[in-house]
């Protein structure tokens, strides 16, 4: 009994990190501890039953191990519940924690996505250019698992993508995992999730996308620098996803492949709309918007950071009218916020300025800086000078903190010294606009 109550210390110990306990029970010769009275699957717990042959070790989330109460702790590399500790293994102190959500991880978080991918990239017609006569794309929810920390979860998965599935022969996707497989799992807050994808081996599309995996982790600072200037945004993070096909065989058809390459998660906009207590129009519902009556400093603001990605693919109107590359959000008190999203065709990404500057408008100057200038200084003359003054007063407040990200940042150093240069023609061009 002592040696058991030793062991319950540790427990109790680790716990202390999580709500308070609220509830212990002991009876034939096992101890289990949940968090905050709730039930066991509301939180991390441990269940320990002592045998003479060794201890049995119950637990959800992830087992950790240490040599006392205090720690150090680490995590127990491969442990599956139940855990057998055998009766001659040196005595330790066990706690669990929480998985953390996906999107909390710090790093590169590491997947495997399953399922008959092939199949759906060829119903997609993924990589076909439009022509005269556009293929119908069909890109219908499809079963599957992602596999993540070990654990293999059941999944939906679909393609998704719109000009983009004119240039990339692996295009983007989605998963979502139901409510009851994914409690207690890294998705337990992240229901549905976009993936960014590598898009091709190499080259550039024909409509401007850079296809490799460099692209998407520009992209994703993208999302971090959006996010740092304060507009509402999806929670993002790197990845390294394996890809696995289970596509039956078909003439014709390469199936059976495995390949990982580097790629970004989002938030769905469903999920971002929920941490705000409302909820994402759908595509026919932002079609139909007439009368949105968005924030007019928020427009502003977001065409301003456009220019900063020097980003050409979007729709912006106060109004909604044509909106494009923008989902909406519905708050519960009914008003609607744009939220910018798809900048794999900025500059700021694929390094590729678009020439679409007046040829007699600042010649002396490289084109970004034109393009920069031009732009803003448009923006400039439709909107209040107030609106403009606001907008600069955003961007040149959070000047060196943009510039600490990027240097920090996990992208590759041609990426890194583009978006820099970004940062320097956007702030300087910002600076000489006058309104």
């Amino acid at each position: 009994m002592n040696g058991g109550m030793r062991w319950l210390t540790g427990m109790l110990a680790g716990l202390g990190m999580h709500p308070a306990l609220a509830e212990l029970t002991w009876g034939g010769g096992e101890f289990l501890v949940t968090a905050g009275g709730a039930p066991a699957a509301a939180g991390p717990t441990v269940a320990i039953h002592r045998e003479a042959s060794g201890t049995t070790i119950t637990f959800m989330g992830l087992l950790q191990a240490g040599i006392s109460a205090a720690g150090p702790w680490a995590d127990v590399v491969g442990a599956d519940t139940p855990f057998l500790e055998t009766s001659d293994a040196p005595q330790r102190f066990y706690r669990s924690r929480d998985m953390g959500g996906v999107f909390e991880e710090e790093g590169v978080v590491r997947l495997v996505l399953q399922g008959p991918l092939q199949r759906h990239f060829e119903l997609a017609f993924a990589g076909l250019p439009d022509g005269i006569f556009p293929p119908v794309r069909e890109k219908p929810w499809f079963p599957g698992s992602v596999r993540v920390a070990g654990e293999e979860i059941r999944a939906t998965l679909r393609v998704r993508g719109n000009s983009s599935l004119q240039e990339c022969p692996f295009p983007k996707l989605k998963f979502k995992v139901a409510r009851e497989d994914r409690e207690g799992t890294p998705f337990a807050g992240a229901r549905e999730v976009k993936v960014g994808s590598h898009c091709a081996e190499g080259g550039r599309g024909s409509i401007g996308r850079l296809r490799e995996e460099a692209a998407v982790y520009r992209e994703a600072m993208a999302y971090e620098v959006m996010h740092l200037l304060g507009f509402l945004s999806p929670r993002v993070e790197r990845a390294r996803v394996t890809y696995r096909d289970t596509s039956p065989p078909r003439e014709g058809s390469e199936t059976g492949w495995t390949l990982t390459r580097n790629a970004m998660l989002l938030d769905d906009a469903e999920v971002v709309a929920e941490r705000l207590g409302g909820r994402a129009l759908d595509d026919d519902e932002i079609t139909a918007l007439t009368d949105a009556d968005f924030d007019a400093q928020t427009i502003t603001d977001l065409r301003c950071f456009h220019v900063l990605l020097g980003n050409w693919d979007f729709a912006l109107s106060v109004d909604g009218r044509n909106l494009w590359n923008t989902e909406v959000i519905e708050r519960a008190d009914g008003r609607l916020i744009p939220v910018a999203g798809d900048f794999d065709l900025a500059s700021w990404v694929t390094e590729e300025v678009q020439d679409t500057v007046p040829h007699d408008y600042l010649p002396e100057l490289p084109l970004l800086d034109r393009r920069a200038r031009y732009e803003l200084e448009v923006l400039g003359k439709s909107v209040t000078p107030a609106q403009f003054a606001a907008a600069k007063e955003r961007f040149a407040s959070k000047r060196s903190e943009l510039e600490s990200l990027v240097q920090g940042a996990l992208v590759d150093e041609v990426g890194r010294t583009n978006a820099l240069r970004h940062l320097t023609v956007f702030q300087n061009a910002l600076a000489a606009t006058q309104r």
